[in-house]
C-alpha cells in the first residue's frame, strides 16, 4: 500500500499527539510525515526532537516554500487564530486538509474556509476527534431506541480547565472564547445527536473565580502564596515530567514559554463558567454546562443525558459507560441496558487513533468524507460564538444559517 504523505503546520502539543501514533507500526507503514511548518524556531526544535528518527522530514519557517512540498494532506494544528489563513492557503495550493477543532474563531472565518474547500475541489477533514470516541459512537447506536429526541444535556467539568488561563486560550482574540475553544466538541456532539439545525441560542456565564489577586504574583515561582494556592504550578517538576514523557526538554515542548503564570493575575477576557441553551429546527432543546474551576479529577470529563420519546440515554466518557432506560409511564420499568465500553489505544480515550484511521482510509481508498464535514465545523462554531455573544449582550441570538 502506498504511504500517505503528511505535512504538518504548527508543531505544538496537539501536533505531537498525532505524531506519536503515526510513528508506531499501526500507522507507520501506511503514512509518513514529510514536512513541518512553524515560524517559531523553538517549536521547530520540538518537531526535530519528536521526529529525530525520520530523516525524510523537511522543516520550514515560511509558507511559500512549505506549500511546494509533495503531500497528500496537510494537518493544520496551530491555534485557531491561524486556521483560516493556513487552511485556505493549503486548499488553494491543492492539498487536502485535516483541520483541528474548532474550525475557526467565528462564523466569518468558517465561511472563508468552506468557500476555499468548494473552489479547490479538495477535502477538509474537520478534526472533532470525540465523534470517534467509542462512548460517543455507542450513544449514536442507541439513538434509534430512544426515539424522537426532545432534550439533550451535556456537562463538561474539566479538572485541568484552570490551565486555559495560563495559556493563549485566555484571550478571546486568540481563541474566540472558551465556549468556542472547549465547548465546540460538546456542541458538535449535541448537534449530531439532535439531528437538526440549531436556530437560536441563549447563554449565561462569567469569570467568577479567576480574577486578580493582589496578594499573588504574576508567576507561581515568585509567589508568596505558593504553599497554599491550589493552582500552584511547579515548573521544574512540570519540565522534568515532560522530559521523562517525551525525551524532549519541557521548555522546548512548551514553545519556550513558562507555564507557571498565575491563573488569577494573567491578562484575560474569557469566562471560567458558562451555561448554554440551544433550540433546534426540529424542536429539540439542549443545554451545555462548562466549568473550568471545578478541579475534581475523579469526575473530570463529559457526561450526556438524552431524553427521547421512547427512552433515555445516560453516558459518561470518563467512566466509559452508556445506559439506556426505556420509557415506562406509570411503572418503575426494567433495569437499564448497560453498555460498558472497553478501553481503546491512543489519546482522548482512543478517539485520536480511530480518527486517524478514518482519514487514512478515505485518502488511500478514495472514499468520500462523510463523517468529518466543514458543515458540522461551521454549526459548532456558530452555536459557540452565539453563546459568547449571548453572555456579553444578555440576549437570545439567532444562528446565521449556511
Amino acid at each position: 500500500m502506498k504511504q500517505t504523505k503528511i505535512a504538518i503546520v504548527g508543531f505544538g502539543n496537539r501536533a505531537y499527539s498525532f505524531v506519536v501514533p503515526l510513528l508506531k507500526p499501526e500507522f507507520h507503514d501506511r503514512a509518513k510525515i514529510v514536512a513541518v511548518l512553524d515560524n517559531d524556531p523553538v517549536k521547530l526544535d520540538f518537531a526535530k526532537g519528536a521526529l529525530k528518527d525520520e530523516p525524510q522530514v523537511e522543516y520550514f519557517t515560511d509558507q511559500a516554500s512549505f506549500f511546494k512540498v509533495e503531500a497528500d494532506v496537510v494537518l493544520v494544528t496551530p491555534p485557531q487564530f491561524a486556521h483560516r489563513e493556513i487552511a485556505c492557503a493549503a486548499l488553494d495550493a491543492g492539498y487536502n486538509v485535516f483541520l483541528e477543532k474548532p474550525m475557526a474563531r467565528n462564523t466569518e472565518e468558517c465561511r472563508a474556509i468552506i468557500e476555499a474547500e468548494k473552489r479547490s475541489g479538495k477535502t477538509v477533514f474537520m478534526g472533532f476527534n470525540l465523534r470517534h470516541h467509542p462512548v460517543c459512537t455507542e450513544i449514536e447506536r442507541q439513538l434509534a431506541k430512544a426515539g424522537r429526541m426532545q432534550q439533550i444535556i451535556c456537562t463538561d467539568f474539566y479538572s485541568g480547565g484552570y490551565s486555559y488561563f495560563q495559556r493563549w486560550h485566555r484571550l478571546s482574540a486568540n481563541s474566540g472564547g472558551l465556549v468556542v475553544e472547549k465547548g465546540c466538541h460538546s456542541i458538535d456532539l449535541i448537534n449530531r445527536y439532535a439531528n437538526s439545525t440549531p436556530v437560536r441560542v441563549s447563554a449565561f456565564g462569567g469569570r467568577d473565580r479567576f480574577n486578580p489577586d493582589p496578594e499573588g504574583a504574576d508567576y507561581c515561582s515568585k509567589c508568596k502564596k505558593a504553599d497554599r494556592c491550589p493552582y500552584y504550578c511547579d515548573m521544574d517538576k512540570m519540565e522534568a515530567l515532560t522530559l521523562h514523557n517525551t525525551g524532549i526538554p519541557g521548555i522546548v515542548v512548551n514553545g519556550g514559554q513558562k507555564l507557571d503564570l498565575c491563573v488569577f493575575n494573567t491578562e484575560k477576557d474569557t469566562d471560567d463558567n458558562t451555561v448554554v441553551m440551544i433550540e433546534y429546527a426540529n424542536g429539540c432543546r439542549a443545554m451545555l454546562a462548562e466549568c473550568f474551576t471545578s478541579s475534581v479529577s475523579r469526575t473530570s470529563g463529559r457526561q450526556f443525558v438524552l431524553n427521547g420519546w421512547d427512552g433515555q440515554i445516560w453516558s459518561s466518557l470518563s467512566e466509559r459507560v452508556v445506559r439506556f432506560y426505556p420509557n415506562c409511564p406509570g411503572d418503575k420499568g426494567p433495569e437499564p441496558e448497560v453498555i460498558n465500553v472497553p478501553p481503546s489505544d491512543g489519546s482522548h480515550g482512543g478517539a485520536d487513533n480511530i480518527m486517524l484511521n478514518y482519514v487514512l482510509d478515505c485518502l488511500q481508498n478514495n472514499k468520500p468524507n462523510t463523517r468529518m464535514l466543514t458543515l458540522d465545523g461551521y454549526y459548532s462554531v456558530a452555536v459557540a460564538a452565539a453563546a459568547e455573544q449571548a453572555v456579553r449582550e444578555g440576549k437570545v441570538v439567532e444562528i446565521k444559517q449556511l
